[in-house]
């Protein structure tokens, strides 16, 4: 923690603390009971109890279908059809139609960047013939090399594609994307020619979008843990895919009008969660001490000129003890000092 946000935690905790001294050194000192003046300060107790306390912060988000990228063609000629808006687009199943041949889908990292045929040899081989397994065309080793079994096989899909039975893939017969694609928009208009961007997709799966401080970059890591409140107001718990890039047009942050700059992240929820669209809260933790003692910040009372102490009760006695101060959060604070224990009585301001 930097000097200067400690300075200004101090200011803020111990503008607190001297209300809560006020309060209590009312309740000590003028007897409190019928005989208290209407409206005076009153204390409370409480007993130091040992936990876990967690500070956390809080920022919107939306549940959604994430941001989607354009999809890039390579098909020669005419677009003649294309993947219905809002539609899923899934393994062997066309994108679009270039002079009415399919150019479907299929998984990979790799973008084909040759022709494929009886011979050749490496991974993006390995890739087409993943694919034409998962699509049960089979009969050839999946070596990374291309066999005439291999092309046995393209030649049955190709024919129940309706494609031209050649044997053989090029570059220009396939779209190759990580996994199943939903089609956000249209970026070409049929009667264009089909190479280019064609579409704008996204993934299939549901994920949580939210815009976290850049003064926080640790909330904005990879793999970030985090609990998300759903529409319905069920919790789930969601995994930090990274940071993602804003839609053309669309804002990169916040202007300092709007409050401090951000950056924004995307969530997966846990498998299972299967939640509607819409607005969420996604609660991050930032900081959490455990099996450690803890009383309300109420508790607490100013001790010389930087420090904290309690209000010990014993029966009808009290005193200070000065205490150290550790996590801050949610209305409590973490305290050691001698003496101090689980189940030790202290005053606290009301």
């Amino acid at each position: 923690m930097s000097g200067r946000w400690r300075r200004v935690l101090f200011g803020v905790v111990a503008a607190a603390v001297v209300a809560t001294a006020a309060a209590m050194s009312a309740g000590v000192f003028t007897g409190g009971g019928d005989d208290s003046p209407v409206g005076a300060p009153t204390v409370d107790t409480v007993k130091v109890t040992r936990t876990t306390i967690t500070a956390a912060k809080v920022v919107e988000g939306e549940i959604g279908y994430g941001q989607p990228a354009a999809v890039t063609s390579k098909a020669v000629g005419t677009l003649t059809w294309l993947a219905a808006v809002g539609s899923t687009v899934q393994r062997g199943q066309p994108l679009l139609r270039a002079d009415n041949n399919p150019v479907v889908l299929l998984y990979g990292e790799l973008p084909f960047y040759r022709p494929l045929a009886d011979g050749v040899k490496g991974p993006d081989v390995a890739q087409l013939e993943a694919n034409l397994a998962a699509l049960k065309y089979t009969g050839f080793e999946t070596d990374a090399s291309y066999s005439a079994s291999t092309a046995a096989a393209v030649k049955r899909w190709q024919k129940d594609l309706g494609r031209p039975v050649t044997g053989t893939v090029a570059p220009t017969d396939v779209i190759v994307a990580p996994g199943a694609l939903r089609i956000a928009a249209h970026s070409a208009r049929l009667g264009a020619p089909a190479a280019g961007d064609v579409v704008t997709a996204g993934p299939t799966t549901l994920v949580v979008t939210a815009k976290v401080p850049t003064t926080e970059p640790d909330l904005a890591k990879k793999g970030a843990k985090a609990t998300v409140t759903l529409p319905d107001g069920a919790a789930a718990e969601a995994t930090v895919l990274g940071v993602v890039t804003p839609a053309d047009g669309a804002p990169a942050g916040q202007t300092p009008e709007q409050g401090p700059p951000t950056v924004t992240v995307q969530l997966a929820l846990k498998a299972g969660t299967e939640p509607e669209p819409g607005a969420v809260r996604v609660r991050f933790v930032t900081a959490e001490h455990a099996d450690v003692l803890v009383v309300p910040i109420q508790a607490l009372v100013a001790v010389g000129e930087r420090g904290y102490g309690v209000e010990v009760r014993d029966g009808a006695t009290s005193r200070i003890v000065p205490v150290q101060t550790g996590l801050f959060a949610g209305g409590k604070v973490e305290i050691t000092g001698d003496g101090i224990t689980e189940g030790v009585t202290v005053g606290v301001a009301q």
